[in-house]
């Protein structure tokens, strides 16, 4: 399970009707989110070697935690990726682009676990790691 977004972490990301990129052919956030979970959904169908050069496909356990992430992150008024990816490392990748050339990487690497970089011109970049608590 994924632990409770903080406010720290939530303030790294666009709000809705912010000023983000959305998909090209995506006329609403509504419709940005659906294509989305939409990927996300069509990521899990994917098999070893679906890119013809050996490459991994995300284990069902990935996809689901980064199809939870994605409705968690709806859920606290996030606007929508620009864009989401399978990864080449078995991972999947959602991406927030602004015009001003900033990115922000989220990438959800194992169950429960995500590496997210945001990065802006001229500015240091800020990394951190978002993974379940581990019941002792």
């Amino acid at each position: 399970m994924w632990p409770k977004l903080d406010v720290e972490f939530l303030k790294l990301f666009p709000k809705l009707g912010g000023d983000s990129v959305l998909p090209s052919d995506c006329k609403s956030e509504d419709e940005a989110w659906k294509r989305c979970l939409d990927s996300i959904l069509a990521i899990r169908e994917l098999e070893a070697d679906w890119d013809g050069q050996g490459t991994e496909a995300p284990t069902p356990e990935v996809v689901d935690s980064a199809l939870i992430l994605a409705v968690m992150l709806r859920e606290r008024k996030v606007r929508p990726p620009t864009s989401t990816t399978q990864g080449v490392c078995g991972d999947v990748s959602l991406e927030w682009q602004w015009w001003n050339l900033t990115t922000l990487n989220l990438d959800i690497t194992e169950p429960y676990e995500a590496d997210l970089a945001l990065l802006a011109s001229g500015q240091e970049g800020q990394y951190r790691t978002l993974r379940q608590a581990v019941a002792v």
